[in-house]
């Protein structure tokens, strides 16, 4: 996602991936590198099976992510088997 300052220059948004209460900056990241380093953030957290959500509380699929179809910034949530 670009946005444009006032002095007309392109700057990239950040893209930040919440987990556990902390906060990974992947700017820059996107496709099918961005799955796996949200693969890899779970994995640095002990979470083997997760969801991911957005900004606006949307449950997005892996395909969502690769296409950038959300709104920053996203959330790795462990998957709940008990529900």
């Amino acid at each position: 996602m670009w946005n444009t300052n006032s002095n007309g220059i392109a700057v990239e948004e950040s893209t930040i991936v919440k987990c556990n209460g902390s906060e990974t900056d992947v700017t820059g990241v996107t496709g099918l590198a961005l799955i796996e380093k949200l693969k890899k953030i779970a994995r640095d957290n002990q979470i083997g099976k997760f969801d991911i959500f957005d900004s606006i509380g949307r449950s997005l699929s892996m395909s969502d992510v690769e296409s950038g179809n959300y709104s920053q910034p996203l959330s790795i949530v462990r998957y709940n088997v008990a529900a």
